[in-house]
């Protein structure tokens, strides 16, 4: 009897050490490029010549889109020029890219405006109802309107003292606030904007910068205007209050400002997320030769731009009963990272991925942080994997893995976000973490 009880308290003692046995698993972020939506290099598109976007969609994920004007300056836009956008914008669904969106009177110099600014808000009006229909899509509205290329210079409502500019550079905001969805963010040409239109409490929230002299002068060529802040407290201030926003811009002049180690400095502190790949070829080419952190600088810099997701950690324990998986589910810990300049969009929502090889659920997990980090941010949370019971009555392993998309059901990779690690399969817009395996009758055990 004494011996009976003996190896009773020693199987317990043993199952008890399996039992509590904690395994945790350390990653690192990878330097593989990725080609993830809504982020990285953009090519200008007219939206006129929208059978060029497929092939454009070779190189990049984003688009410029270019809305030109110059027939509609004293009328309201055709029905047919209309449709014209949303041809465009059809296609951009199509080929899985976003679109940064631009309208101007002229891509050119010397362009000629609407009589009254009330005419550019007709026209902001019937181009906001086609946006609107295209959501989703769009990554930001860039104000445009004024003056030459919309870059809000050299416009003839942009003269006069500095009262008459400002109103109306806030009738345009104002306008994209009544009309735009607000789910869509709005981006203009200097910092300077953004506080004067929050001052005015006009797109609270929404306002994002577009800075078409990246690295180039002292002041990005006036980008940087405001009397008493030099360009060190333009990017302080751009880092601490923009950090939610999806700002980008191009670089016209291969200067100082544009080697890779203050690219990278700048741009984190700017929160970039989509930057021209052609405008200035030259930059780039420069950086292709080049190196930062050991690695290919147009590639590393590439790969930060916008948002750059990875696990760096994953705590659980090693054993499970299958009546705990099926009940209290399996309990994990995971730390995200975000190494990208930018902030990856609430559009996304994060999900546990649960395959049996007959049936594949998912599971959402709310991770509200993941919105808000950047440059090496990282959040840890705690999730409750729940299996279906019908998933543990076979002998097959069950894959875990996370999924970051849109929605569950939208298994094209190009719509989701690979992870950076190199450990993981990506397949199907599923992250492979790791497998469950029946061991015996109750007792599964978690492998990589």
């Amino acid at each position: 009897m004494i011996g009976v009880c003996i190896t009773v308290i020693f199987l317990v003692l043993i199952i008890g050490m399996i039992w509590n046995k904690k395994i945790h698993w350390d990653f690192q972020e990878s330097n593989q490029v990725l080609t993830n939506p809504g982020r990285g290099f953009y090519i200008q598109v007219n939206s006129a010549d929208y059978e060029r976007i497929p092939e454009v969609a070779k190189e990049v994920r984003v688009i410029l889109l270019a809305f030109h004007m110059d027939e509609y300056i004293q009328s309201e836009i055709s029905e047919e020029k209309l449709d014209q956008l949303r041809h465009a914008l059809d296609t951009a669904k199509k080929e899985h890219m976003a679109v940064v969106f631009r309208a101007a009177y002229g891509f050119h110099d010397e362009v000629l405006e609407p009589d009254e600014i009330q005419g550019m808000g007709k026209h902001i009006e019937q181009i906001s109802r086609v946006l609107n229909e295209y959501e989703e899509d769009i990554l930001v509205v860039q104000a445009g309107m004024l003056g030459e290329y919309g870059e809000w210079h050299s416009s003839i409502y942009l003269e006069g003292n500095e009262e008459e500019q400002k109103r109306s550079r806030l009738y345009i905001l104002k306008q994209w606030e009544e009309y735009l969805n607000p789910g869509i963010k709005v981006a203009v040409r200097r910092p300077r904007f953004i506080r004067e239109a929050m001052e005015a409490n006009i797109l609270k929230g929404r306002l994002s910068l577009h800075n078409d002299a990246l690295l180039s002068t002292d002041s990005d060529m006036g980008t940087y205007d405001d009397p008493g802040m030099e360009r060190a407290d333009e990017l302080k201030w751009m880092e601490g209050n923009l950090a939610e926003q999806v700002n980008g811009g191009e670089m016209p002049t291969p200067e100082e400002w544009s080697l890779p180690k203050n690219a990278e400095k700048e741009f984190a502190m700017m929160h970039v997320s989509y930057l021209n790949l052609k405008y200035n070829e030259e930059v780039i080419e420069r950086w292709s030769s080049m190196s930062i952190h050991g690695m290919n600088a147009k590639s590393y810099l590439e790969n930060h731009l916008g948002y750059r997701l990875f696990l760096t950690e994953i705590g659980m324990r090693k054993v499970y009963l299958e009546p705990e998986l099926s009940m209290a589910g399996m309990q994990m810990s995971i730390k995200l990272c975000n190494s990208g300049y930018g902030a990856v969009s609430p559009k996304y929502k994060v999900f546990l991925s649960l395959d049996s090889g007959k049936e594949q659920i998912f599971q959402e997990i709310q991770i509200p942080e993941i919105y808000y980090i950047s440059n090496g941010q990282t959040v840890k949370k705690q999730v409750s994997v729940k299996l279906p019971k019908k998933f543990l009555q076979g002998s097959e392993k069950i894959v875990i893995g996370l999924k970051i998309a849109r929605d569950e059901g939208n298994d094209e990779e190009k719509d989701c976000v690979q992870l950076a690690n190199e450990e993981f399969i990506y397949h199907g817009g599923v992250n492979e973490m790791m497998s469950l395996q029946r061991v015996s009758k109750w007792l599964y055990k978690v492998s990589e």
